[in-house]
């Protein structure tokens, strides 16, 4: 990187430590800030009829954080950090400020906007093309320890079951 781009990045990025249920972002909320994170977990989630409904899961070296933002629009999830977590705060005002003047600056935003669309579309297809045993096997085979580390109310959420039926899966798979 060059000596401008350094300079720059150091305006745009910081390192941060939050605790565990830290809440990084409120649904219906503005904020400016994306996060990469270094250590720890977090959990997307939205309020729907009262019950939290888990997203998504990020955890050491993805991104975290929710392109409306990006947009100044409010956020369409909470987003709680699941352990003690170390971050990279990237803010964003400043992202925008730089994102058309510097070359590796836009490059970085581009491939961070590349990467959520194939994770969108990832999550899109987990849905639509499995069942929910199917979504649950998956999730052992890629994130084993997803499970070592995430309650089995927030797992049950994310794919999309009750706790009952996601002890009934774990039972059979036994």
């Amino acid at each position: 990187m060059n000596k401008e781009t350094v300079l720059l990045i150091e305006k745009i990025f910081s390192v941060k430590e939050f605790k565990k249920k830290h809440l990084l972002m409120h649904e219906g909320k503005n904020h400016n800030c994306l996060y990469f994170i270094v250590k720890g977990v977090a959990r997307a989630y939205y309020l729907k009829d009262g019950t939290e409904v888990t997203v998504y899961f990020s955890m050491e070296n993805e991104m975290l954080g929710s392109l409306s933002n990006f947009n100044e629009l409010p956020s369409k999830e909470t987003v709680e950090l699941l352990e003690d977590s170390t971050l990279v705060v990237i803010n964003l005002a400043e992202l925008k400020k730089y994102l058309y003047v510097d070359n590796e600056i836009t490059n970085f935003a581009n491939k961070t906007f590349e990467d959520y669309a194939i994770f969108l579309e990832d999550r899109l297809f987990f849905f639509q093309m499995h069942t929910a045993m199917e979504r649950y096997r998956l999730l052992i085979e890629n994130t084993p320890e997803l499970f070592q580390r995430v309650s089995l109310t927030h797992i049950a959420s994310y794919i999309g079951i009750s706790r009952e039926t996601l002890s009934r899966l774990r039972g059979k798979r036994n």
